[in-house]
């Protein structure tokens, strides 16, 4: 009787996992159904100009559902940003000849990965930039609500750096390389925004001319261009 009662409370956990991680997943897809709507309407319309009832209407859903799960258009972009986090540090572990290169060269992929992640909504991200210079907004580097995926990228950046420092390609920095690092890419990205080059163009060659110098700097002290 023991491992009968045994069993059927395993058989019940076993269910109410199933059913849980089932409903975590139908949560997700609600996300990135409401996520793919409202980025749709952000390139037409913009950020500002864009209203919930509109999202929720295109994403097919009642407003109230989407009070569920994003209270607020900020709360949308965070949930952005997380995925663009998480989708760049997917491709990453999958580029195995990456892995490999230089630090400049992993650097500037994965400054260009992230730059063509947002590329589709760059009026989108501006607006984004102008809010995160305001202190009270939930996507200020300093708010609470943005530390979670921004912690998240500067561990990652962090892993990165640690490798090149083991194999001498850099000295050691500790944390403060990742934190000069996310200043360095927010940096880019300002310059980005006001980028009227074909392609972006000037951006990439800052990118490219920059990570080339700093390295240089760091191990050789050389101005050099």
């Amino acid at each position: 009787m023991m491992k009968t009662g045994q069993s059927t409370r395993k058989q019940r956990k076993n269910s109410g996992q199933a059913a849980s991680g089932k409903r975590a997943r139908k949560k997700e897809r609600t996300k990135e159904q409401i996520l793919s709507a409202a980025l749709q309407l952000f390139r037409e319309k913009g950020l500002e100009g864009t209203t919930t009832k509109e999202i929720s209407k295109k994403a097919g859903i009642a407003e109230g559902t989407l009070f569920n799960y994003f209270k607020t258009k900020e709360d949308l972009a965070l949930y952005f940003f997380q995925k663009e986090t998480d989708d760049l540090i997917g491709w990453f572990r999958g580029e195995r000849r990456l892995q490999k290169a230089p630090l400049p060269e992993k650097l500037f992929a994965i400054i260009h990965r992230q730059l063509e992640y947002i590329e589709p909504y760059e009026d989108f991200i501006g607006a984004v930039f102008c809010r995160a210079l305001q202190p009270a907004s939930a996507l200020s580097p300093l708010s609470f609500d943005s530390q979670e995926f921004r912690l998240k990228y500067l561990r990652f950046i962090r892993e990165i750096l640690q490798a090149a420092e083991e194999k001498g390609e850099i000295p050691r920095f500790g944390d403060l390389g990742a934190y000069a690092f996310g200043v360095f890419y927010l940096g880019i990205v300002a310059h980005w925004l006001q980028d009227n080059s074909r392609g972006k163009q000037k951006t990439l060659a800052l990118l490219d001319r920059t990570l080339s110098l700093g390295t240089k700097i760091l191990t050789k002290g050389a101005w050099e261009w």
